[in-house]
């Protein structure tokens, strides 16, 4: 339940992983469509958090966990260069 007994608030996060767009060179575009759709739903969500791929999509990862997101959606960080590393540091948590 939520404040005053109605409907509890999903909480999301969506985590971009590119390291292209964290460095500037572009502007992500499937974070903020992740986002229009998760507040279409219903949920409470900030907008996305880029990052590199690798080991700041872990960090990220457990960044949520730690203030208790309820949903994460992860984009990017599935191509075929060793740095894109999303599928293998999700996997470990």
């Amino acid at each position: 339940m939520g404040p005053a007994g109605g409907p509890a608030v999903i909480r999301a996060r969506v985590i971009v992983a590119s390291n292209r767009a964290a460095a500037g060179v572009y502007e992500d575009t499937s974070g903020p469509l992740l986002v229009t759709g998760l507040r279409e739903l219903g949920c409470e969500v900030d907008p996305p958090v880029v990052v590199p791929d690798g080991d700041p999509v872990g960090e990220a990862l457990l960044a949520a966990r730690e203030e208790r997101v309820d949903v994460v959606l992860t984009s990017g960080g599935t191509g075929i260069t060793p740095t894109d590393r999303t599928p293998e540091v999700t996997r470990a948590l």
